[in-house]
């Protein structure tokens, strides 16, 4: 059954993730969101048992990425009726069955997204997304789900945010395509910007989400992103990381421990502190401290 999971929508721990996964052998899970502060979603890196028969209605949306071709046969099929799944990326939406046999395990992905959480990003009912099942998605679409691995390996350094926009932005990618709304293409007003910026120096130590974020500048989850990119010249997830880098170098200089360094910006350890650091400084917390160089800002690539 594989190593125990925690239910990515607030349920107790569980030998699974059950329902999600309705097969009759379950695969081996390689890394997954369960402690990740992601938002109405769940992902999960997995190997594949050899063989296996899947008996599954959706009851979200799923994305599921095929890394290695393996062989399937419909329910009820010839015993001689066996196709190829190529690799690729696929959306399954509510209400889509998978009732089938397979041959040849192999590296998976899947994205399991709620029904609300579509709607909330998307500001309409989900069933607009649908447009027929599966549906194929490009490599761009795929690298997204490559980047919410990583973020997912790397201990989501920046929290929730990541992991929304990650999930926003793959979704946008089966919505119809509407034009860029005003706010987006002119940025934040002066004030929603102030109190965003406010809001995030606030809270580096403690997790926040986009949605936060969005409420604090007046506008929609599916807006601000976009309308924070063209204010600020990056995403929100790149600008707390950096807000939090920044914070830790002053702390660093000052001489305060790692550990409590780590705390007090928001990583969740000194491992990930000492990661992020040397990735947006070039040096590890303890080099920078050593060489006992004076805070400096705008020195930050």
């Amino acid at each position: 059954m594989g190593r125990p999971l925690l239910n990515p929508f607030g349920m107790d721990r569980i030998q699974g993730p059950i329902g999600l996964f309705n097969v009759s052998e379950m695969p081996r899970f390689i890394a997954d969101s369960s402690a990740a502060p992601w938002q109405g979603a769940f992902f999960t890196d997995l190997v594949a048992a050899e063989h296996g028969v899947v008996d599954h209605g959706h009851q979200r949306f799923c994305f599921q990425r095929t890394l290695v071709p393996f062989r399937f046969r419909k329910a009820g099929a010839p015993h001689h009726a066996w196709s190829t799944e190529l690799p690729g990326l696929r959306l399954w939406a509510p209400g889509d069955e998978q009732r089938f046999e397979w041959s040849g395990g192999g590296a998976r992905q899947f994205l399991f997204v709620q029904p609300g959480h579509v709607e909330t990003l998307l500001e309409k009912p989900w069933r607009t997304l649908r447009q027929g099942a599966p549906l194929l998605l490009g490599p761009s679409a795929e690298a997204l789900m490559d980047a919410m691995r990583m973020d997912i390996l790397e201990n989501s350094p920046a929290g929730a945010v990541a992991g929304d926009l990650l999930v926003a932005a793959l979704l946008s990618h089966v919505r119809p395509r509407e034009g860029a709304p005003a706010v987006a293409a002119g940025g934040l007003p002066p004030a929603a910007r102030r109190r965003v910026l406010e809001c995030i120096e606030a809270r580096l130590d403690t997790p926040l989400t986009l949605a936060e974020l969005a409420q604090e500048a007046g506008v929609s989850v599916r807006h601000f992103s976009r309308a924070f990119s063209a204010t600020t010249g990056m995403p929100p997830h790149q600008y707390i990381l950096r807000q939090r880098v920044e914070r830790a170098r002053v702390l660093v200089s000052q001489g305060v421990p790692l550990a409590a360094v780590a705390q007090q910006v928001g990583f969740s350890d000194q491992s990930q502190l000492s990661r992020t650091f040397r990735r947006f400084t070039g040096r590890s917390p303890t080099a920078f401290r050593s060489q006992r160089h004076t805070v400096a800002p705008s020195s930050m690539s």
